[in-house]
This record gives C-alpha cells, sequence and structure tokens, in this order.
C-alpha cells in the first residue's frame, strides 16, 4: 500500500483544574479551567515505525498541566494558556508546536461569604495560545454560548425573490441568536480580563442599539464595535445563529396573534458568520 503521513499532532484534551486562591483577608478565589494541550514535532516515528522514543506520554501533559496550575493564579485563560505553552516549549526542544485551548467555568461569589460560590449562567469564556518556536506566541480569545435577543428592534425585508421563497418580509420580529466569537491579538494587551470586558461591553452595546434589517448587518456592527473598544486586537471572527421565533397561528381559533406568541423552531436554523478586521489590515 503506497500510504504516507501527511500531518499529524496529539496530546491531552479536557485537563480540568479547579485552583483556589487564599487571599490575606480570608477571601477566597475560585477558578475553574478546563485545558486542551496538542503538540507537533518530530513525532512521525511513532507512527511509520512504532518508535515512542521521543512521544511525551499524554499522561505526562496532564501533569505539567498541572503542575504550572500549581504555580500559576490564573489570573485569566490567556496569561495561564500562555504560561503553558511556554514550559512545554522550554521542556521539549523536539516540539515544534504547543497549542493550549482552554474553557472557563464562572463562579460568582455566593451572599457576599468570602468562600461561597454560585455557578454562573453566563457565557463560557475560551482562549487559545499557539506557541511555534521561530514564531510569536499567538493568543486567540474568545467566548461561546452567548445566548441573547430583542424582541424589537429588528426585521427582514426586501430579501432575493424566486420561485422557491415562501418567507414574508417583516419590519418587527424577534433576533435571538446563540453568539461565538472569537479575537486574535495583534500584541500582547496591558490586561486580558480588562480587554475582554471591554470587547464583551462593545458587542452587548451594539447588538441593541439599532434597527436590525439582517443579522449580516448586526454581525458587522458588532465586530467593527469591537475593534475600536480594544486596540490590541487586530480581528475578530463572529458566528451568530438566528434562531428563530415564529408567530404561531390563532385564526384557526377565531383570535389575533398581534405578534405576541411564537414558537420556538430549534432546527433547522439560519447560520450568519465572518471576521471583521481593521481596515488596511
Amino acid at each position: 500500500m503506497n500510504a504516507r503521513l501527511a500531518r499529524q499532532s496529539y496530546g491531552k484534551h479536557q485537563v480540568h483544574i479547579s485552583r483556589v486562591i487564599r487571599l490575606e483577608d480570608s477571601t477566597h478565589r475560585f477558578s475553574q479551567v478546563a485545558v486542551d494541550v496538542e503538540l507537533e514535532g518530530n513525532f512521525e516515528a511513532a507512527y511509520t515505525e512504532g518508535d515512542n522514543s521521543l512521544v511525551v506520554a499524554t499522561d505526562t501533559c496532564k501533569n505539567l498541566v498541572h503542575n504550572v496550575a500549581l504555580e500559576h493564579t490564573i489570573e485569566s485563560i490567556e496569561s495561564f494558556g500562555r504560561s503553558l505553552v511556554e514550559v512545554f516549549l522550554q521542556n521539549y526542544r523536539h516540539v515544534d508546536q504547543v497549542t493550549t485551548s482552554l474553557t472557563e467555568t464562572i463562579w460568582d461569589r455566593l451572599n457576599d461569604c468570602p468562600h461561597g460560590f454560585i455557578a454562573s449562567n453566563r457565557a463560557m469564556p475560551t482562549a487559545q495560545a499557539v506557541g511555534k518556536r521561530g514564531s510569536a506566541l499567538q493568543i486567540v480569545s474568545g467566548v461561546r454560548d452567548v445566548v441573547i435577543a430583542k424582541t424589537t428592534a429588528s426585521g427582514f425585508e426586501d430579501f432575493h425573490r424566486d420561485a422557491y421563497r415562501t418567507l414574508e418580509d417583516t419590519d418587527d420580529r424577534i433576533l435571538a441568536t446563540s453568539m461565538q466569537a472569537n479575537w486574535t491579538y495583534a500584541g500582547e494587551p496591558a490586561c486580558y480580563n480588562e480587554s475582554r470586558e471591554a470587547i464583551m461591553d462593545a458587542l452587548m452595546t451594539s447588538f441593541l442599539d439599532h434597527y436590525s434589517k439582517s443579522v449580516q448587518q448586526t454581525l458587522m456592527r458588532m465586530g467593527a464595535a469591537a475593534l475600536e473598544a480594544c486596540p490590541a486586537i487586530g480581528s475578530i471572527h463572529l458566528i451568530m445563529p438566528n434562531k428563530h421565533h415564529i408567530p404561531i397561528d390563532m385564526s384557526p381559533f377565531g383570535k389575533q396573534n398581534r405578534n405576541d406568541l411564537f414558537v420556538v423552531s430549534p432546527e433547522p436554523f439560519g447560520y450568519i458568520e465572518a471576521e471583521i478586521v481593521r481596515d488596511g489590515v
């Protein structure tokens, strides 16, 4: 059989870390992070010859994550991901590239108790750090499962007409989505957490501050607002599926639905995504 190895990578996924930081005033900070580690490098022989001499065991990857976490306060998942990449590259000279992908579970303080927390229902922060020898380390931050909606100031009109179109124009509809966003840093910001907060504030404000002619238009406005809010990022990628809320026909019951009652249609859904970059980049 004629076959060759085109590309390869391996690592350890879903390494879960819960980190308690005990402050001097007896207040605790609680962080919960899941880490995926993937290594690329001179591992071809493991695939082609069964030679494991250069393979860093995935269990070893897990142990290294634990050791770095013990020394790291996990102020942000971006800084933790960066530290992991740097330690992997320092320890394993035959590794050409390390990618760490992280998600964070948010815990809010419960009833002002210094050591009590409640899991938040807010969106899940994400981060990815990629370190390749000879190249600058790249940080991509993001968020997923941002479930947002507005019940007016949204419509969809004058779209393409053909024999297959059945959807009617509307100038008043529910706009709902479960947004995913990823933004790429052009340089290291003063504070990743402050940058994330500024970006999220800009995204949420711009979602609401206009009449939306389409999800596409709103997505573009949101991306542009994020770029303006955080000069440290060079681009942002947004995924905004259109979660349809369809007016229920009440005429069989002799009643009129004045755009007040809807059925949620989870599938199929509209899928809208785009990458927005700074003009001139």
